[in-house]
């Protein structure tokens, strides 16, 4: 039995090679564990963009005060004993930092990112499955989401991409003005994008080389006509690629 690390090895480099000695159906365990950990990946890549946003900010708003009640609550009932008086001598507004609302803001989407993965891995196995019929071969259920999860891989490759990137153009960035901040960041991260787009692609090419050598033996299809059937639906992608890598 050939070991991790060579199998590892065998799947960045020759794809073929490792679902020849491996077929596709015989891995989905090992494939759900990488969904799982691009799971995990995403959560704490968000995580660490909030992070690295709130780094660059060194501000302060003035927002409502969360621990008092409306105004005309207080209004109304601030002369009595009325419970719904609670906290109206607490003030108004409060000063909160803005570097970390802003990194509550990603924190909201990171419900979104620990179930991404499955959803977009769901409806990846059911495409390579319909790719493989309608390329007239007899792929497996297993094998299909298999091949769906090891298309997981190079995402990898994509998060460790955005989240250098933006490191590197907002280490010297400090905002000290909230209301700018948006045009601020926008014009810091504006020459990463076209490396965005260049890794996206990439990515996009990786997933559609190993997704065609695992369609060719799962399907029993040349590997000519699983190449085609992977890269139309890969295809429909690509302007998702050039145009949205960087937001």
């Amino acid at each position: 039995m050939p070991s991790i690390p060579r199998s590892i090895r065998t799947l960045l480099l020759s794809p073929g090679t490792f679902f020849e000695e491996r077929p596709p159906a015989e891995t989905l365990a090992v494939a759900a564990g990488v969904v799982v950990a691009l799971a995990i990946a995403l959560v704490i890549g968000l995580s660490l963009l909030g992070t690295i946003f709130a780094g660059s900010i060194d501000a302060t708003v003035t927002m409502d005060n969360p621990d008092r009640p409306p105004e005309w609550v207080c209004d109304q009932h601030g002369d009595d004993e009325s419970p719904l008086a609670d906290n109206c001598d607490e003030p108004a507004t409060v000063e909160r930092d803005a570097g970390a609302l802003a990194q509550e803001t990603f924190h909201e989407y990171i419900p979104y990112a620990l179930i991404s993965p499955f959803i977009l891995w769901i409806f990846s196995g059911i495409v390579l499955f319909a790719a493989g019929r309608l390329a007239g071969g007899d792929p497996s259920v297993p094998g299909s989401f298999a091949l769906a999860g090891w298309a997981a891989v190079p995402e990898f490759v994509r998060l460790g991409a955005v989240i250098v990137g933006f490191w590197f153009v907002l280490r010297d960035v400090t905002i000290t003005d909230p209301d700018a901040q948006l045009g601020v960041i926008e014009g810091a991260v504006a020459s990463l994008e076209p490396i965005l787009q260049v890794v996206s692609l990439l990515v996009l090419l990786w997933q559609w080389y190993l997704l065609t050598c695992g369609l060719s033996r799962d399907a029993d299809v040349p590997w000519g006509t699983a190449a085609v059937a992977v890269g139309v639906p890969l295809a429909l992608l690509v302007p998702f690629a050039v145009f949205d890598s960087s937001h």
